[in-house]
């Protein structure tokens, strides 16, 4: 399938650029800053997420939630009056803590925590299991993407969802600050949705579409740790380099405080019957998007 390998190209080529810790050691690192930048603004991001399904979802709902990371959508997901129980699965020891911390502090319980990467997860012993099925922002960690949706497909009743990246830097920021650390190195493509809905729409499936615009808080301090971070992954951080990451930061925070804006894509379908998947031939590839709506 030609969108596959189309991705395999960006997967590899974005990987081909690692020279430091770029899997689960990175995001151990991130979890303070994960879990205040998802908590901002009452935990917005999964807010809207939420608003976006919840319609969707019968009463008592349960779901999977697949890279649960803090809780980001955990928490607003389980405080719902429409949603039952979540199961979470997060590999990240340093990001479960986080997410318990989060929890109790919003007087959460009804969830459960697969302490796992969601490929070791035995699908098969979740069939049918859940009211939906979600992978948030994880999704491009994987080469074999279709793969990873047929697993998410087997652990859902009813509906499926991807919540993917359309662009990490909507306001190009960080393009300028690639260019000073790393010159002409091409910056690598973590935008998931273009990917995703066409694969879907190549799997036979009918994918609905939400752009959903939402901001996020962090402190000028969390935030240049975070970047320190990144780049780590990409080349050895100097001192000028780490002077040219605070700078950055700083000149755009106001009172301490980064406010930045971004988009993602809620990307959800209903789960087709299984007696069907073997019988699903691939259609036309899409160029086009159905219907949209902007939050």
């Amino acid at each position: 399938m030609r969108i596959q390998r189309e991705w395999e190209k960006e997967h590899d080529k974005r990987s081909s650029f690692y020279v430091g810790e770029a899997d689960l050691n990175y995001w151990e690192a991130r979890a303070k800053d994960f879990s205040q930048m998802r908590a901002s603004r009452n935990w917005e991001f999964g807010r809207r997420i939420l608003e976006t399904l919840e319609n969707e979802l019968p009463p008592e709902s349960t779901v999977l939630d697949v890279g649960a990371g803090p809780g980001s959508l955990l928490i607003p997901f389980s405080a719902s009056s429409r949603i039952r129980n979540v199961t979470a699965v997060e590999p990240a020891l340093s990001m479960i803590s986080e997410l318990k911390k989060n929890a109790t502090q919003s007087g959460i319980f009804n969830f459960q925590i697969l302490a796992c990467p969601w490929e070791k997860v035995n699908t098969d012993g979740l069939a049918s299991c859940f009211d939906l099925a979600i992978i948030s922002i994880t999704l491009w960690i994987f080469r074999d993407m279709k793969k990873q949706i047929r697993r998410l497909e087997k652990c859902s009743r009813s509906f499926c969802c991807v919540v993917a990246s359309i662009d990490d830097n909507v306001d190009k920021s960080g393009d300028s600050l690639w260019e000073k650390i790393l010159g002409d190195t091409p910056r690598p493509n973590y935008s998931e949705f273009p990917f995703i809905f066409n694969l879907l729409y190549n799997m036979g499936r009918r994918p609905e579409v939400r752009f959903i615009d939402h901001q996020a808080e962090r402190s000028t301090a969390i935030r240049i740790r975070q970047q320190k971070l990144f780049y780590a992954k990409y080349t050895q951080i100097t001192p000028d380099i780490e002077h040219i990451i605070e700078k950055d930061i700083q000149n755009r925070a106001r009172n301490g405080v980064v406010l930045e804006d971004y988009t993602s894509a809620a990307i959800w379908w209903k789960r087709p019957d299984p007696m069907r998947w073997v019988k699903t031939r691939p259609q036309k590839e899409a160029a086009y998007a159905p219907k949209t709506y902007n939050l």
